[in-house]
């Protein structure tokens, strides 16, 4: 019965807590006040993680990822959704392939937990190629882009009603998971006026979302605090969304010093009281990792953003300043495979994200999880004010910094803590003042060990308990069938101490190692209440865990910081607001993806790298572990937990093959008899795009159907030549070489910070007078710009932008152009790896790099990448090799490849047809791809291409092209897929594209 009156009560204090709610009038599911986003009539702190599907295009990956996602403690996904991934033509899209079938993935979030935040541009900025824009308009043809252009209008809305007609039918009110829709991104309302074009382009996107049956509230995505775009409480001239949001990357790290940056913004709540103050503040980007470009650093290199430390002071200074809803940027980054990525990053867009590139969860996740799993059940945070923030505020010492947020129904209160210059690395040891509802309470000894955060707590409601205060991190709490039980952490050596409001004398048992004492808790300015009613417990954190057992029925585990990085809440619902009643304890393991509970077994399914420890806690009377489908040797504990031991990978042999290749030309065209007779005539005289040929026929590779990846153009003119001017824009690090005749005349090898390049190629040794001579180009190609590159973003043409020819001081004329670039352009002939992913190469035109694909006698012979070429051309390695990797393992595998100093050339890597990597020795940096199950046969067989380009007549080689494992784990996900769906084969008409 008191259970049934403290539902009723729960049910309805939920119904007061949300009565003053605004809805968009058009749903009543999600709604919203100036404390937090309300989803069926309750609270829930939002913390997100952004993914991008386009870069992991195996849709089983997507829920590995996603389960990575909501064991570490997240409970929504925000997604991009890219225009240019799923529209290879104008008005023609792609939602049916494997990696585009986008109701998967909206599936798959609902399966997993996960509420949906739409972010379907047509815009989306976010390091991919064009921003995202289809690179079918990148010729010009999209207009005035981002603007109220009816051009520009007319090539956005048709997505926008195709990609809306998903998303709209997905929403939480027709059983979807999508709460949050994102207008445009980014987008900043420099000048406040009804006839704006921005203003009038945002009223259109409306409008057209609202017309597509979108009723969930709009957000948007403030480009950090560089303007005052699109609230309703600031300047509301049109264009304005639900919720207003604010990106944010403070870090301002180094890869070169780890003492760098680390300094937290302390201005958000401010900026949001201005700005959105009847809204729930709303971080829709907040730096989870960043991103690096070519001729920078490797993201393994950059340890300061790989530190934990980053989301235990970032995180907590988020929720100190009264956010309630955050999404990490990126949470897992992927692959910038088949042309995916803008000229500003490489291939790996691993981010630095707390789950790294392999699908591996770093130990900045597991700290994200701490923190993450303390707001999924902290109902008293979801209302607070701010009560007093600064330096030496509610402590003892100018050294520290604190925010104090006060529950103003409840009483509750958050102290967060952290260092007055958040870089510093000094331990600072301090007393905190706490004020409780019996009265104000000293805590001494309160420490924080350099780059560490703090969030104390008063009056701290969980079931039926009121926790009076607490030094220690609140972790969770859960009421497992009834049974209370609350975890805290803190750093092994720190002395913390809580207290219980309404027990005056309870006894307990400690289990572990820590040392616990009890004693009355001293009040300064008390209330009625007297100053003997709570007892304090006072502890020093041991390493490991120590679990006290008190006679109220509460059981609390006391975890070591690292320890508690190995601990999950597992839920027990599908629902992605998490009651504490619906879900179970664990800890020891690597990850925990999910729990089911039978009538006597406890059945998880995770991953383990080592052989660990496991413990489970309910609350209920289970008597076995079952690990991955193996029932384990379990004890019970005094306290009522389950021990046994999860077996890890340690013993587990991964055997790799040595590579060896076939070799072949793949640059025929070279040759000034290569018949070129298919080939698409450069013929146009004038062109749609900002950019001015400096030359005609005008050469820009998009005005002739081909936008991403490697082009390959011929020229020709008649009679003696001195020399050409030869201009190519390709993007950053992006370089070309030049041959007439077949010989090598020049070009350039690419420079990280420029876009474009000039050079003057002396032809008085190569042009063969009164014939016909032909020139050929390889443009090299690293993305279509985003509209942050000026002067017009992904209308920025690429590929030639013009080639003058000179016999002496005088202008002569090429006779004719024609270029190539990938097998059918627009077509899509492979809509499985999609428009983007080939290019203009001999190898990639006819097929040589999908599986099936087999070598012909006479065209191919034994060679290694280590010998490579001893002059400037294109050379094919073709290979092909078995893995026999064990169904229960996750193996994460890739290639590591490296050249000889002073080696210049550009190296495109081929995985069963999906162009994984690229590789440019002389800029960098990097040198390791990783390969995802389904783009690699973890068991069977597997093609590997590799299209060494030598750009100088020095020739260039490979010294390393190995296959690797990045680890090793055991896995109850099923990895033993057949994956053929994902790698369509080569078939003989790939030869009409030579």
């Amino acid at each position: 019965m008191v259970q049934v009156w403290a539902t009723l009560l729960a049910c309805l204090a939920a119904i007061v807590a949300t009565a003053g709610a605004t809805s968009n009038n058009l749903t009543d599911l999600v709604t919203w006040d100036p404390y937090s986003l309300m989803v069926k009539g309750e609270r829930v702190f939002i913390f997100a993680g952004e993914f991008h599907y386009e870069r992991l295009p195996n849709p089983v990956l997507w829920r590995d990822v996603l389960e990575k996602y909501k064991a570490n403690g997240l409970n929504a996904i925000s997604v991009y959704f890219f225009w240019s991934y799923h529209s290879a033509r104008r008005d023609v899209f792609d939602f049916e392939t494997p990696g585009k079938d986008i109701q998967v993935l909206l599936d798959t979030a609902r399966d997993v937990g996960l509420y949906v935040i739409a972010r379907p541009g047509p815009y989306c900025n976010a390091e991919t190629n064009g921003g995202g824009l289809a690179l079918w308009g990148s010729d010009g043809s999209l207009g005035k882009v981002r603007t109220s252009d009816a051009v520009y209008e007319r090539a956005w809305k048709p997505w926008m009603d195709a990609v809306n007609a998903i998303l709209a039918k997905n929403q939480i009110s027709y059983g979807g998971n999508v709460i949050l829709y994102q207008i445009e991104n980014e987008l900043q309302e420099t000048t406040h006026s009804p006839s704006n074009t921005l203003v009038l382009y945002m009223e259109a996107l409306e409008n057209a979302t609202r017309e597509a049956g979108i009723v969930v509230p709009t957000t948007s995505n403030e480009k950090g605090m560089r303007s005052e775009s699109w609230s309703t409480d600031y300047e509301d001239v049109g264009g304005a969304v639900n919720v207003y949001g604010l990106d944010s990357y403070p870090g301002g790290f180094s890869c070169t010093n780890i003492n760098s940056g680390f300094n937290v913004v302390r201005t958000y709540y401010q900026w949001f009281q201005n700005y959105s103050y009847t809204q729930p503040e709303l971080l829709p980007e907040f730096e989870a990792g960043y991103i690096l470009g070519w001729g920078s650093y490797f993201f393994d290199q950059c340890l300061a953003e790989h530190d934990p430390a980053f989301a235990d002071v970032y995180y907590k200074n988020n929720i100190g300043q009264r956010v309630t809803m955050q999404s990490l940027y990126m949470a897992f980054g992927g692959t910038n495979w088949g042309n995916l990525g803008a000229p500003v990053v490489y291939t790996s867009y691993d981010y630095s994200a707390p789950l790294r590139e392999t699908r591996e969860v770093q130990l900045k996740f597991k700290q994200t999880k701490l923190i993450a799993l303390f707001t999924r059940v902290s109902q008293d945070l979801l209302i607070t004010e701010m009560e007093s923030n600064g330096t030496g505020n509610a402590v003892s010492t100018d050294d520290v910094y604190s925010w104090v947020l006060r529950n103003p129904e409840t009483g509750a209160g958050f102290y967060t803590l952290q260092q007055s210059s958040t870089p510093s690395r000094e331990i600072v040891t301090f007393s905190t003042f706490l004020k409780t509802s019996l009265g104000t309470v000293t805590v001494p000894m309160v420490n924080l060990n350099g780059r560490q955060s703090k969030i104390l707590t008063t009056d701290y409601h969980f079931g039926q308990h009121t926790l009076l205060y607490s030094s220690a991190d609140i972790l969770t709490y859960g009421i497992l069938k009834g049974q209370a039980a609350l975890v805290m952490y803190a750093d092994a050596g720190q002395t913390s101490e809580f207290a219980f409001k309404d027990n005056t004398d309870l006894s307990y048992k400690i289990y572990g190692t820590a040392n616990i004492s009890s004693s009355a808790v001293s009040f300064s300015n008390t209330t009625s209440y007297s100053s003997h009613i709570a007892k304090k417990y006072v502890y020093t954190q041991t390493y490991g865990s120590t679990v006290l057992q008190l006679s109220n029925g509460v059981l609390v585990y006391l975890l070591e910081t690292q320890t508690a990085w190995t601990f999950f809440a597992p839920p027990t619902t599908m629902d992605p607001n998490v009651s504490p009643e619906n879900q179970v304890f664990v800890l020891g393991p690597y990850n925990v993806r999910n729990v089911s509970c039978s009538d006597n077994a406890v059945i998880l399914v995770g991953d383990n790298a080592n052989t660990t420890n496991i413990e489970v806690y309910t609350g209920g009377h289970e008597r076995t572990i079952v690990w991955n489908g193996k029932r384990l040797d379990t004890r019970r504990t005094a306290y009522g937990s389950l021990v046994g031991t999860a077996p890890g990978a340690t013993d587990r042999v991964i055997s790799l093959p040595q590579l060896s290749f076939l070799v072949a030309d793949s640059l025929p065209e070279a040759q000034p008899d290569y018949d070129d007779s298919q080939w698409v005539v450069c013929n146009k005289s004038s062109s749609l795009s900002p950019t001015v040929p400096l030359t005609l026929p005008v050469l820009f590779s998009s005005d002739h159907g081909y936008y991403a990846g490697i082009k390959v153009y011929r020229g020709r003119f008649n009679g003696k030549a001195s020399s050409v001017n030869i201009t190519a824009q390709g993007g950053a690090a992006a370089g070309w070489t030049a041959w007439l005749n077949g010989h090598y005349v020049g070009g350039n090898t690419g420079n990280a910070t420029q876009w474009r390049s000039s050079a003057i190629l002396d032809l008085t040794q190569t042009s063969i007078p009164n014939a016909t001579n032909v020139l050929t180009v390889v443009t090299d190609y690293t993305g279509h710009d985003e509209t942050s590159t000026g002067p017009a973003g992904v209308e920025n043409a690429r590929g030639l932008l013009g080639a003058a020819l000179y016999n002496g001081s005088r202008t002569t004329n090429f006779t004719s152009w024609k270029i190539q670039g990938n097998a059918g352009g627009n077509a899509n002939i492979d809509p499985v790896r999609g428009p983007m992913n080939e290019d203009g190469l001999y190898g990639t035109r006819l097929g040589w790099h999908l599986p099936g694909f087999e070598p012909s006698v006479s065209e191919w012979k034994s060679g290694s990448p280590y010998e490579g070429l001893n002059k400037s051309g294109i050379n094919w390695y073709h290979t092909t090799f078995q893995l026999g990797i064990d169904a229960d393992l996750d193996v994460p595998l890739g290639i590591e490849l490296d050249a000889p100093a002073r080696t210049e050339a550009s190296v495109q890597i081929y995985v069963n047809g999906y162009q994984y990597g690229k590789f440019i020795p002389q800029i960098g940096p990097q040198t390791r791809f990783p390969f995802p199950p389904g783009v690699l046969n973890n068991r069977g067989e597997n093609t590997i291409s590799l299209a060494l380009w030598a750009m100088t007549d020095k020739g260039a080689r490979l010294s390393n092209a190995t296959l690797f494992a990045y680890n090793v784990y055991q896995s109850g996900f099923a990895f033993d897929r057949d994956w053929s769906a994902l790698q369509p084969r080569y078939t003989m008409d790939r030869s009409r594209y030579r």
